[in-house]
Order: structure tokens, then C-alpha cells, then sequence
């Protein structure tokens, strides 16, 4: 990520207001010392994130969907915008799978808007999981505890919480 990539925006308004540019990632290649060493280790616990939607099923779906270690951090602090959270899920839980997701994570400082995030993210995951279910691959409990795990109990056991 490019942040602050406009000058004149930058000293107009300071710094996380609107100009932070994706630039290229590579995880699997760059992480593989690491994840040959410690990526089984239970002790470890890696989030990745990324705005770049072209490494969600190329990389992090299935580095997550192997390494006990590794988890596809859903990147709504990113991308708060619905079809960049549906294009997440369509491209990471294929691979990986619900208990591989970090769950919903905010570091905004915008106070004001946190409820409306938080209620934006719940929708999206319901109506992802709806379709699950209208299209018989999950039943509705399996749906609803789903839903309940990325949002209570995901994060806190990702981040150790």
C-alpha cells in the first residue's frame, strides 16, 4: 500500500483521508521461510491482509487453507465497500474455509462511523451465507452458528484475545 500517495491531499488534509494506492503483494514466495519453519507451529498465529483482491484466491486462500498458522484477515479497515467483501468471500472461503477468516476487525478513528461498519459487515456475511443456504450447500444452523463465530468468536481466537 502507497499510503498518502498525493502530496498536496496529504498537506491539505493530513494523513488517511483518501489516498492510499494498492501496490503489487506477494505472499507465498515471501512468507515461505517463515511458514517452512513455524507455519504448523500452534503457537503461531499470522493475519494476512491485503487490498490487492487479485492475491485473495491466488495466494492467502490457500496459504490459509494449508498452514494451521494463517489466516485471511477480512479487510474491511481496506476495502468498506460491499462488493469488495462479497468478491472476499467468493475468492477466500471457496479455498479455505470459514474458520480461516480473521472475522470482522476495525481500527477506523472515525468513532461515528463504527456502528454503521460493524452493522454494514453483518449484513454482507448474512447475505453470503444466505446464499449458501438458498443454494444447499449449508443448512440454516450451520449458517447461524457460522455467522455467530465470525462475529464473536473468530477474532478473539485469531488474535489471542
Amino acid at each position: 500500500m502507497y499510503r498518502n500517495h498525493h502530496p498536496a491531499t496529504l498537506a491539505a488534509f493530513g494523513p488517511d483521508t483518501g489516498h492510499d494506492i494498492p501496490t503489487t503483494v506477494e505472499f507465498t514466495r515471501a512468507l515461505r521461510p517463515l511458514l517452512a519453519r513455524f507455519g504448523t507451529h500452534p503457537n503461531l498465529h499470522l493475519v494476512l491482509f491485503t487490498v490487492d483482491p487479485t492475491v485473495y484466491a491466488r495466494e492467502i486462500g490457500p496459504l490459509a487453507g494449508f498452514y494451521p498458522s494463517v489466516y485471511a484477515g477480512v479487510p474491511w479497515w481496506f476495502l468498506d465497500n460491499p462488493a469488495a467483501i462479497r468478491h472476499f468471500h467468493e475468492s477466500v472461503t471457496e479455498i479455505a474455509g470459514f474458520p480461516r477468516l480473521s472475522g470482522f476487525i476495525d481500527d477506523t478513528r472515525a468513532f461515528c462511523s463504527i456502528p454503521a461498519r460493524h452493522d454494514m459487515a453483518r449484513r454482507l456475511d448474512a447475505g453470503y451465507l444466505a446464499g449458501l443456504v438458498a443454494a444447499h450447500r449449508l443448512d440454516e444452523d450451520e449458517a447461524l452458528d457460522t455467522l455467530t463465530r465470525l462475529v464473536s468468536v473468530q477474532p478473539q481466537k485469531v488474535f489471542k484475545l
